[in-house]
């Protein structure tokens, strides 16, 4: 087989573009900022919406802020699989990113904290709780503890 004049040409030109370690010399373009991919489910869109509160202990003499609780939300985030701890306060907030959501707006929390159960909540993934929280923009929701006896 032989190559003719056009062939050597295309040859030479393709050594000299890629360098002789075979990675191209060319500058690599900027890189592309990440696309966020929805959540497992139905179809869904990435909202402005935030999901925020205050995590209790309910006790004899009231509600008392609950430090220390881990809260995890599949739907929130630039990416989703976002998980928090509440504050000193109580407080927790999801939606640096967004949330994304279908038409229902509906989005299950999962919350723990070792040697509490969540008022109102149904068995998640041992050892947590999930309560389907309905999100409308900028939502508040309050989780209630209790200890567990």
């Amino acid at each position: 087989m032989t190559f003719g004049p056009h062939a050597i040409v295309v040859l030479l030109l393709a050594a000299a573009v890629s360098g002789c370690d075979g990675h191209s010399t060319l500058a690599p373009s900027p890189a592309t900022p990440p696309v966020a991919s929805p959540p497992l489910g139905s179809r869904v869109v990435q909202t402005e919406s935030t999901l925020s509160g205050v995590v209790t202990e309910m006790t004899p003499d009231g509600p008392v802020p609950l430090a220390g609780v881990r809260l995890y939300c599949d739907a929130c985030g630039w990416f989703g699989h976002a998980e928090m701890t509440t504050d000193a306060t109580g407080v927790y907030h999801f939606g640096d990113g967004g949330i994304w959501l279908d038409a229902t707006g509906l989005t299950p929390i999962l919350v723990f904290k070792e040697g509490y159960d969540v008022l109102g909540a149904s068995p998640g993934p041992f050892p947590w709780s999930t309560h389907v929280v309905k999100l409308v923009g900028e939502t508040r929701f309050d989780f209630q503890m209790v200890r567990r006896q």
